[in-house]
Order: structure tokens, then C-alpha cells, then sequence
């Protein structure tokens, strides 16, 4: 099973073993017993009348509290959003399928009972006084239905949507929706070699989209079956990755033709490439890492900005980023975004690791670097990532953005830019976090056997420029 699946499962089936979940079942349990055992017999031996003011009753109400859950968790979902992303909200409602079933459940009863109501006792002639036995049954079903979600399901929803709405339980969805992501793109990316420019050809015959909007998703299958379908294919090449912004009339994709394919047979073949590429006004999480990433990104930047102010969510969301590029990077994902899948006529072109890390880590160091806790971090996450590359083209992604990030740092520091942001314990300590990720950089390029690196001089500059600032901050310390 997905780690996704086994997560929902987990979350779902944890919600039975609460304790205000246990009480609402116990009195819903006593009241029923109640009512088959005890003289009363209210829903099962009563007029005609009783049983319309009980349906009318239970309808109302259960349509009353829908109304009013519905628009406190709207209302939850707009400071949600606001507060976090506007992109989280489509998670909770088209996303969410618990969240759908819920909706159309409470929705459906309601039709339900007032179906029992018009279809079923107004055909009962005036005159009779008691409900016929065989409409009984179906009755009684429309009652304990109201019943059982006013004092079960509903009780359940809200404890879900109160947690959903956490910054913590939304981020961790968003990650678990990406990593599912990365563990289906594995499966393709060890069938795909690595190239370094495009493919060349004198006939290439380019498929644009009739539509605009975000590339959601290709059927790289059905592209694999029309390059080896037709022999007269010299390959398909894909032009833009999933997730970018297609304009109408945009390239797709190029179709290689050879002389002898005739006009026509182009034609029919080009809109065939067309119909694999799905384009909409969403992103999705299919075949697109960088959807993923952006929303935590997102949660993060609104997390430090001065109208928020809560560095831990910023926080929360590095520890998710770093995981996720932890999974990239043991999931062996190609170093540059050209490839081709091997033995086989399609070129791709996918998100490359470079842009992956930038867009993990960039932003989030440029708006907050003023804060010790998210750049101590950040910094931190980056060399938990250095100890899990596998490929020396990775470590060369990963060195590039410890020295971008470290060198900004030491010249901020130089300038006396941080000095009214940040204590001097606190330089101190980034510092030696720095130093630190120099040390597991190095290590990491012995441990795969690289003696000589393209940015060992950078990396040797600014280990350097972190001892000395460390000295020199020791001494303003000693001085104090």
C-alpha cells in the first residue's frame, strides 16, 4: 500500500479511537436499545402522524446543522488560506474525498426523508391513522439515519476538519502527496538515460495545445506506443515540462517524421501527440514534483512574512522539504531535465534536480535569513540532504547551494547587515553550522570517490572566512 493510503487510513481510523467518538456511539447504542426494548416504541409502532413530525423534525435539523458546519468551515478554510496559501483550498474540498462523501451524505439523507415524506406517507389514504407494516422498515431507516449522523458522523467531521486545518496536518499531506509522486516517477526515471542537448532533426513537426492553462499531466505510455506504432516516427520529443504555463498556440511537443510519411499521416499523428498532454486551469500533484514543493514553499514564505510571524510553521515546512529531496535523491532522479527513454523513440523533458533545490531553498533563505531559527535550519536541512547523494551530479546541485546560501551569509555578515538582526551567539552559532556542512560536504565527495571538484576552491573560501569569523566574534564575546 501507498505511504499516502496508509497515512489516510491511519488518520481515518485513529478518529474511531477518540474518546468523545466512543461517548457519542455509547448514547447512539443506548438509545436505540431503548427504543426496540421498552414500551415506548416510538419508531416502530407509531401513527402516521408521529411519523411525520419525527421525519419533519430529524430532516430540518440534520439540513440546519449542514448549513451552519458548512459555513464555519468555509469560514475556517478562508483563514486557512490566508494565513497559509490560497492553493490549499482546493485540497479540502475537490482533492478530499472524505470531505466529498461526508457532503453527500448529509445532502442525500436529507432528499431521503423528504422523499419517505411525499412519496411514501402522503399515499397513505387520510383515513388510515396507522403506517401500513411493509413501509415501516424503510421508514425507520430514514429515522436512525438522522440519528446515527447528527450524534456519529457529524461529531467525526468536525474533529477531522479541525485537524485537517492544522499547519502541521497540511503539510505533512502535501508531502505525502509528493513523495507518492516521486515513488511513481521512479519507476520511469530507471528506464530514462540522460542527454545533453535536443535532439536534431531536418523534419520536426511541432504539436501545440488549442487550450491554455498549466500542463497537468502527459500519457508517457501512450506516447511510447504511437512512436513504436508508426515506423515512419523517427522520435517524439517533449518541449515543456508538467507544470508549466501553456499558452494557446504553445509547443507540446515535436513529432521526427521521415520523407516518405505523407501529409495527411502527419496530420492525424500530430493530434494524436496532442491528445496524450492534459492541459487545465490547475496544477496537480501527477508527474509535477514542483506543485509539491511550491505550496510548502508558499506555507513557509507566509509563515515568515511580518504579517504572520510564526517561523515554527517555516520550520515545518523545511524539515518536509528536505525529506522530499531526500526521496529524490535515493529515488536516483536524473541530474538534467533532457532525457530518453531508453531503446525507445521519446525524448522527455522533465524538472531537473538544479531546479528542484533552488526552488526549495532559495526563497526561503532570501526572506528569511533575518530570522536565527529558520536559517540555522535551512542550513541544516541542506546538509541532511548532503548525506544522501548518491550521485556526484546531485552533490555538485547541493555544493552550489551551501555556497550560495554560505557566502551571502559571511558578505551580509561582513557588511553588518545582521549585527541589529541577529545576537552574536546566535552568528556564532550559524557559523559553526556552516563549518559543519563544509566538514559532511567534503566527506560525502570521499565517500564517492572525488578527490577534485569543480567548486573545491569556493568551498575552501568560505570555510575559511567561517573560521575567522568565528574567531572574531569569540573575542567580541570575551570582550563583553
Amino acid at each position: 500500500m501507498q505511504l499516502k493510503r496508509k497515512e489516510e487510513l491511519k488518520d481515518f481510523l485513529k478518529t474511531f479511537r477518540t474518546k468523545s467518538f466512543g461517548v457519542i456511539v455509547l448514547i447512539v447504542a443506548l438509545t436505540m436499545v431503548l427504543t426496540l426494548t421498552t414500551k415506548a416504541d416510538f419508531l416502530i409502532k407509531t401513527d402516521k402522524e408521529s411519523y411525520i413530525d419525527a421525519i419533519n423534525l430529524l430532516a430540518s435539523l440534520l439540513a440546519s446543522i449542514v448549513a451552519t458546519v458548512y459555513s464555519i468551515t468555509i469560514v475556517a478554510l478562508q483563514l486557512a488560506s490566508t494565513q497559509f496559501s490560497p492553493r490549499i483550498l482546493r485540497y479540502f474540498l475537490s482533492n478530499n474525498t472524505y470531505n466529498q462523501i461526508t457532503l453527500g451524505v448529509f445532502l442525500g439523507w436529507v432528499v431521503f426523508c423528504l422523499l419517505l415524506k411525499f412519496w411514501l406517507i402522503d399515499a397513505i389514504p387520510p383515513e388510515v391513522s396507522q403506517v401500513p407494516n411493509s413501509m415501516k422498515p424503510i421508514l425507520n431507516l430514514g429515522i436512525y439515519g438522522c440519528i446515527v449522523l447528527i450524534g456519529g458522523l457529524l461529531p467525526h467531521f468536525i474533529i477531522t476538519i479541525a485537524e485537517s486545518i492544522n499547519a502541521a496536518s497540511i503539510t505533512r499531506k502535501i508531502t505525502l502527496h509528493t513523495i507518492n509522486e516521486i515513488y511513481q516517477s521512479k519507476e520511469f526515471w530507471k528506464h530514462q538515460e540522460e542527454i545533453e542537448k535536443r535532439p536534431e532533426h531536418p523534419n520536426k513537426v511541432a504539436v501545440v495545445s488549442k487550450k491554455f492553462g498549466y500542463l497537468r499531466s502527459m500519457n508517457v505510455n501512450a506516447l511510447r506506443k504511437i512512436s513504436q506504432k508508426y515506423p515512419y516516427i523517427d522520435f517524439i520529443e517533449q518541449v515543456n515540462d508538467v507544470g508549466s504555463y501553456i499558452s494557446q498556440g504553445m509547443l507540446l511537443a515535436y513529432v521526427a517524421f521521415q520523407d516518405r510519411a505523407s501529409e495527411r499521416e502527419q496530420r492525424q499523428i500530430v493530434e494524436l501527440v496532442a491528445k496524450q498532454f492534459s492541459v487545465g486551469k490547475f496544477r496537480s500533484y501527477r508527474q509535477d514534483i514542483h506543485f509539491g514543493l511550491r505550496q510548502l514553499v508558499d506555507i513557509a514564505l507566509k509563515a515568515i512574512s511580518p504579517a504572520v510571524n510564526d517561523p515554527t510553521t517555516a520550520i515545518n515546512c523545511l524539515d518536509y522539504l528536505g525529506e522530499i529531496v531526500k526521496e529524490i535523491l535515493q529515488a536516483d532522479m536524473p541530474a538534467t531535465g533532457l532525457t530518453r527513454w531508453k531503446g525507445e523513440k521519446l525524448y522527455l523533458n522533465e524538472a531537473s534536480f538544479d531546479r528542484i533545490v533552488n526552488q526549495a531553498f532559495d526563497q526561503i533563505y532570501h526572506y528569511g535569513r533575518n530570522d536565527f531559527a529558520v536559517t540555522a535550519r535551512l542550513i541544516n536541512t541542506i546538509t541532511y540532504c548532503i548525506t544522501h547523494a548518491k550521485r556526484i551530479e546531485h552533490l555538485d546541485v547541493i555544493t552550489d547551494e551551501i555556497l550560495e546560501i554560505g557566502l551571502d551569509f559571511a558578505y551580509q555578515y561582513k557588511n553588518g547587515n545582521l549585527s541589529l538582526v541577529h545576537s552574536q551567539e546566535q552568528l556564532l552559532r550559524i557559523f559553526k553550522i556552516l563549518q559543519r556542512s563544509i566538514v559532511t560536504l567534503n566527506q560525502r565527495y570521499q565517500t564517492l570517490g572525488v578527490e577534485t571538484f569543480l567548486e573545491e576552491d569556493k568551498i575552501k573560501l568560505l570555510q575559511n572566512r567561517c573560521k575567522q569569523y568565528i574567531k572574531e566574534i569569540e573575542e567580541k564575546l570575551k570582550d563583553l
